[in-house]
């Protein structure tokens, strides 16, 4: 039911997937979102929601359940890379951090044009080449990015999230305080949460990729002091614990 589909080659630095959830449901199902550093927009294009106006997904530090109803579902979610949603509007990221809402301010991000032919649409993969159309279409008002902060999200992501805020803040040339600052404001989270998600992102995607090492094997591989460290830090921001990830 859940699929994944990469956007245009143009907007793969500001957009990471196009997620959608799409079948009929026999029996009520949660659906566990982990924290991954991204903001989402999600639509729902069930019985419950006709005119599919989208919520607005925060920056996540901790689990995040979506439940479905039974009968036929069809949801479907942009999800921005980190800082990429400030290219196409100035929505304070920080302020919806761990935040679940409507989207009142949807004018920022979508014309009503847009509103009025989405919903009518017969598959969400006319969805999904509708909307990477959109946002191409308007590539040429695209915010400025903050292009420190951008370069500073790519040396935490390539490293795993082994690299220390003051190490960053060097490479990019800001004091801590103003490194910390402005990552906050654009990305939603402080530089360090950031860096927890993306250790347990790679933990879990190695994890994934060695079904047969030890949990003591994967700890050590992925940087960790020791296995009750990586425990600790997937019970945070998960709520589960590493073998329950392979289960």
């Amino acid at each position: 039911m859940y699929k994944e589909y990469p956007p245009d080659l143009r907007l793969q630095h500001l957009i990471e997937t196009y997620w959608v959830a799409d079948g009929l449901v026999e029996n009520p199902l949660t659906q566990r979102i982990l924290p991954d550093g991204c903001v989402d927009i999600i639509f729902d294009f069930g019985s419950n929601n006709p005119a599919g106006l989208p919520k607005l997904v925060g920056t996540m530090t901790s689990l995040l359940e979506i439940s479905y109803q039974p009968g036929q579902v069809q949801m479907m979610g942009i999800r921005f890379a980190p800082a990429g949603i400030t290219a196409f509007t100035r929505i304070p990221v920080f302020g919806i951090t761990n935040r679940n809402i409507e989207l009142p301010l949807a004018e920022t991000l979508f014309d009503k044009s847009f509103y009025e032919q989405l919903p009518d649409m017969g598959c969400m993969q006319d969805r999904i080449a509708y909307i990477d159309a959109y946002f191409l279409a308007r590539m040429h008002k695209l915010y400025l990015p903050d292009r420190q902060i951008g370069h500073a999200v790519s040396l935490i992501q390539s490293n795993n999230g082994h690299v220390s805020v003051s190490k960053i803040a060097g490479e990019v040339c800001l004091s801590e305080r103003q490194f910390e600052r402005r990552f906050k404001t654009t990305i939603g989270i402080t530089p360090k949460v950031f860096s927890n998600i993306m250790r347990f992102r790679s933990v879990r995607r190695y994890i994934e990729t060695h079904p047969d090492e030890s949990m003591y094997e994967i700890a050590i591989a992925c940087g960790y002091h020791d296995h009750s460290h990586m425990n600790k830090e997937f019970q945070r921001l998960g709520s589960l614990s590493p073998s329950e990830h392979t289960a």
